[in-house]
């Protein structure tokens, strides 16, 4: 699992790769949360491999601390990846949401 986040770009784009799971949530958390730092964020999951119900969830409280602090963070996920398919089976991802991006907390 990584994390990537590139500073360059507005806005600010954090990418995760590999797994988000039971087993790394520990790891990443705290650098997850600390995205929070920025005003606006975009974090973009296409590439992670693996993501279970304890990520995703992770994902959905992180969206909803954006959202509490006045903070945006767009969630992108390429149609056909792993994470756009479990968020959308968790009902995290609004099936009508054509771009691949998610704006804001739900």
């Amino acid at each position: 699992m990584s994390l990537a986040i590139d500073t360059r770009q507005t806005p600010v784009t954090a990418t995760l790769s590999g797994e988000l799971s039971v087993i790394t949530l520990g790891d990443l958390q705290d650098e997850l949360f600390g995205l929070l730092n920025f005003s606006v964020l975009t974090l973009d999951l296409t590439p992670l491999e693996m993501l279970d119900g304890c990520g995703a969830q992770l994902i959905a409280i992180l969206q909803q601390e954006a959202g509490q602090q006045g903070k945006q963070l767009r969630l992108e996920a390429a149609e056909g990846s792993q994470a756009r398919h479990v968020l959308s089976l968790m009902g995290l991802w609004p099936t009508d949401h054509g771009e691949g991006r998610v704006d804001g907390h739900q």
